[in-house]
């Protein structure tokens, strides 16, 4: 029950919870843009210059959007909440770290593949998600 209630992110007040569902909803649009993207080049059918440059332009301005809501939503939240966001960001961090390090000490001795970066973005943000149920268990 405690773990529904954290990741519903019960007992926020509205403007939080409309400042979360913003950059959720940004973050979603991101997502889709990169997997929009990656669909068309693989399948050739991001073959010109002029699609190219607008797939990477509408890709990161929705990246930047997503900050800019991000870094809004954190400015907006109460110390406690705050503390579990950047908790989490911290945690999801070292791990990303921690893991392309090691990862690439086997890459380098050719017994792993290269690292596909999506995982690594995978990687980040599950864990980026664990730290958050983590934190508004541990501080409610």
């Amino acid at each position: 029950m405690k773990i529904i209630e954290a990741i519903c992110a019960k007992g926020l007040p509205k403007r939080d919870l409309k400042n979360a569902n913003r950059v959720n909803l940004l973050a979603l649009f991101w997502v889709l843009t990169l997997m929009i993207s990656t669909f068309l080049s693989e399948n050739e059918l991001l073959n010109s210059g002029l699609l190219i440059t607008l797939a990477f332009c509408i890709h990161t301005l929705i990246g930047i959007a997503m900050l800019v809501s991000y870094r809004h939503f954190l400015v907006q939240l109460d110390e406690m909440e705050r503390k579990v966001q950047l908790d989490a960001l911290a945690l999801s961090v070292g791990v990303a770290i921690i893991s392309f390090s090691s990862y690439s000490i086997l890459e380098n001795s050719a017994i792993v593949p290269p690292l596909n970066a999506a995982y690594l973005i995978v990687l980040i943000a599950l864990t980026y998600i664990v730290g958050i149920i983590k934190g508004r268990i541990s501080y409610r």
